[in-house]
């Protein structure tokens, strides 16, 4: 398992930029304070500002696996969506009972969600290689004869049909599934996330003492640039789905011509 494993998000390639040049910053502060960092902390930190540059080098960041990025996750939220919705059709069926299709729908729906979602969809939040490993693996669940069946039950072929070229597109644009290598800008971005990954396990190795004022403070200085740019992209997040569903419920709200 890579060190990124170790992050709590993947960040856009302008979020490494800020993170990486506000973790420069930082440690430009801490040397004209004359505080020395431990030599695998500081090689970690010089790591990531390396990463950063090669970033920045890219210039015009290719923002085309960000897009497909972004159409997978949002066609995996769908279909997850989807599987919720007809759970929730037939919930409470202590106070109304099901029929035996109603029945058959919903164990149809929790089966598809067991096999293929069993641990939700937060693996969208990983870095690229990682969250292509967890739909490999998810692709792999809906191929399996009773899931298939069960997919087909429920009208969705089509929604798994799309999960499938995504997660074909998604394998190729990080060059896992064809000879080429991938993108540039793909492998930077990953090579970032690695290098913050490592630069967080060797922080918390070496100033792990919370009593310790400088250890918090280091801690503080070296992290904080990661966790801030974290924190912007679910605040982030949160605004677009808060947009989202204010313009659904006034196209609800519409009268009817």
């Amino acid at each position: 398992m890579g060190k990124a494993a170790f992050l709590a998000r993947r960040l856009t390639p302008s979020g490494c930029i800020v993170a990486g040049t506000k973790l420069a910053a930082h440690r430009e502060a801490l040397k004209s304070k004359k505080i020395k960092l431990a030599a695998k902390v500081d090689a970690a930190v010089q790591s990531v500002i390396a990463s950063t540059e090669a970033l920045e080098a890219l210039g015009s960041i290719d923002a085309t696996m960000v897009e497909i990025d972004r159409g997978t996750d949002r066609c995996i939220g769908a279909f997850s969506g989807q599987l919720a919705g007809i759970e929730r059709a037939f919930d409470h069926d202590d106070i109304l009972p099901l029929t035996e299709d109603e029945a058959a729908r919903r164990r149809d729906a929790l089966l598809v969600r067991s096999e293929v979602l069993s641990s939700g969809t937060d693996f969208i939040r990983l870095v690229y290689s990682q969250q292509w490993v967890r739909m490999s693996a998810m692709i792999k669940a809906l191929d399996a004869r009773d899931v298939k069946a069960a997919v087909e039950r429920l009208g969705l072929s089509a929604e798994a049909g799309r999960l499938r070229r995504w997660t074909e597109l998604y394998g190729k644009k990080l060059g896992v599934t064809e000879a080429k290598g991938a993108d540039p800008a793909v492998k930077a971005v990953e090579a970032w996330h690695e290098a913050y990954g490592t630069l967080l396990v060797q922080v918390h190795a070496e100033y792990d003492d919370d009593k310790d004022e400088m250890h918090a403070l280091l801690r503080d200085r070296l992290l904080s640039p990661y966790e801030d740019a974290a924190e912007e992209a679910r605040r982030a997040e949160q605004r677009a789905r808060a947009a989202s569903a204010r313009k659904k419920t006034e196209a609800e709200a519409e009268p009817i011509a």
